[in-house]
């Protein structure tokens, strides 16, 4: 391996270990709670040298949230394969989102939390991600399509309209206010349940 190689790689390395450490303080404190010094204490590292790498904390964020972006995209990809009519891809992509929520809190909560950060700051980083996530969701956009064509889903659904009222429900689900929780606990339901029925009846809702 050449000198430049081996700087590079060094380098990656290095990058990687600030990434990694960061990731666990903003899982464990929170995007607003940790500094830029913060990070390179944890990193062991001047200040200085930190932003070497990195120019704010807000673009290591989004280089986590990129991550658990990078997974859950991957997991849209495998459960789309495994539905055979549309209707089954639209509730393999569900599940696929559901499983990421429960699997994945803390990329779901950085995710989440980074729409706020993603469209406030102008970043390279931003546009992967957005990029990303595009291509993820647009998988329902094509399920719906196929399921209109092999008839297993209604054809007057809206495949672009439907889209965006699956994923805005599913995270409205996911993030539920105070007073939603309270009749919640009242009525003797779980979070769990109410995520599934709210699947269940989506599903049913687009069925033919």
């Amino acid at each position: 391996m050449s000198i430049p190689e081996r700087k590079k790689r060094e380098k990656e390395m290095r990058r990687k270990e600030i990434i990694d450490t960061a990731e666990k303080l903003f899982f464990e404190k929170g995007y607003e709670n940790i500094s830029m010094a913060d990070i390179a204490e944890g990193s062991e590292l001047a200040r200085s040298t930190l932003y070497l790498y990195f120019k704010n904390k807000t673009e290591i964020y989004l280089t986590i949230s990129k991550r658990g972006t990078e997974i859950l995209n991957e997991m849209f990809k495998e459960y789309y394969e495994k539905g055979e009519t549309g209707i089954e891809k639209v509730k393999m992509l569900m599940t696929a989102f559901y499983r990421f929520y429960k699997e994945y809190p803390d990329y779901y909560d950085v995710n989440w939390s980074s729409y706020k950060v993603l469209f406030d700051h102008d970043m390279q980083e931003m546009e992967e991600i957005k990029k990303i996530r595009i291509e993820g969701f647009s998988l329902f956009s094509k399920a719906l399509y196929e399921g209109i064509k092999d008839k297993s889903i209604r054809s007057d659904i809206d495949p672009v309209k439907a889209n965006l009222v699956l994923a805005s429900s599913i995270q409205n689900v996911f993030n539920l206010p105070p007073t939603i929780k309270l009749h919640m606990k009242n009525n003797n339901l779980t979070h769990e349940e109410l995520i599934e029925y709210t699947i269940d009846l989506m599903i049913r809702s687009l069925k033919c």
